[in-house]
C-alpha cells in the first residue's frame, strides 16, 4: 500500500514538472550561462532525466522525513528517561524530607520532656518560679526545692477572651519531678487549674483532631 502511494507521489510530481517544463527551461535560462542555454533545453526535454530527478528527490525527502522522525523519537526517549528520573529523584527527596520533618518533630518533643503547661493561675507579678512551687505546694501537696525548676514563663498566646489566664510553661531539673507533678494533677479534678503535656504545635494539632 505505501509502494502504491510512492509510485502515485512520483507520477504526480512527473506530471507537475512536465505540465510546467516552460517554467523549468526559463528558470534554467535564468540561471545558467549563456553558452548552456541549448544543454538546459535538451535537459527539460528529457522525460527519463526527468523521472530520474524527480525519483531522487522524492527519495531525499523521505529520507529526510523518515530522519526527523527518528530525532524527534530519539530525543522524545531521552526525554522521557530523564523526566523518569527526575520524578523518581523527587519522590526520593520528599520521602527523606518527610523522615527528616518526623526527626525535628521527635527532637522538639524530646526537648519538652521536662515540661508542663499550668493552665488558671492568676496573673501576678511576682517571679513564676516562685508562684509554680506555691501552686504546686499548696494546691497539690508537692513540696519541691527553689532549685528544681529550670525555668518558667507565661504563653505569649493570645488568650481567647479577656479573663482568660494564660497558662505558665515549666521546666523541670529532673524527669522524675515533672513526672510526680504530673502524676498528681489528679488533685485538682473539679478545679479551675489544670495541668497538661507540653506539646509540640504538630502534635496539640493531632491532639485536638482526636478530641
Amino acid at each position: 500500500m505505501k509502494r502504491t502511494m510512492d509510485e502515485k507521489k512520483v507520477k504526480y510530481l512527473m506530471k507537475n514538472i512536465l505540465t510546467n517544463s516552460d517554467v523549468l527551461q526559463q528558470s534554467l535560462n535564468m540561471t545558467l550561462p549563456h553558452q548552456s542555454i541549448e544543454i538546459a533545453d535538451q535537459l527539460t526535454k528529457n522525460d527519463v532525466l526527468i523521472q530520474i530527478v524527480v525519483i531522487k528527490l522524492y527519495e531525499h525527502i523521505i529520507a529526510d522525513e523518515k530522519f526527523k522522525q527518528e530525532l524527534h523519537d530519539a530525543l522524545l526517549f531521552e526525554f522521557l528517561q530523564i523526566n523518569s528520573k527526575l520524578e523518581k529523584q523527587i519522590k526520593q527527596n520528599e520521602e527523606k524530607m518527610k523522615h527528616l520533618d518526623s526527626k525535628v518533630e521527635e527532637l522538639k518533643q524530646y526537648s519538652r520532656r521536662n515540661c508542663l503547661l499550668i493552665h488558671g493561675i492568676p496573673h501576678i507579678k511576682e517571679d513564676t518560679d516562685k508562684v509554680v512551687l506555691n501552686f504546686l505546694k499548696k494546691k497539690l501537696d508537692v513540696e519541691l526545692e527553689d532549685d528544681s525548676t529550670d525555668r518558667s514563663h507565661r504563653l505569649k498566646s493570645v488568650a481567647t477572651t479577656k479573663n482568660k489566664r494564660k497558662p505558665i510553661i515549666v521546666k523541670f531539673v529532673t524527669h522524675n519531678d515533672k513526672d510526680w507533678v504530673y502524676y498528681n494533677k489528679k488533685k485538682l479534678k473539679n478545679q479551675e487549674y489544670l495541668i497538661t503535656e507540653s506539646l509540640t504545635s504538630v502534635r496539640l494539632q493531632c491532639m485536638k483532631k482526636l478530641k
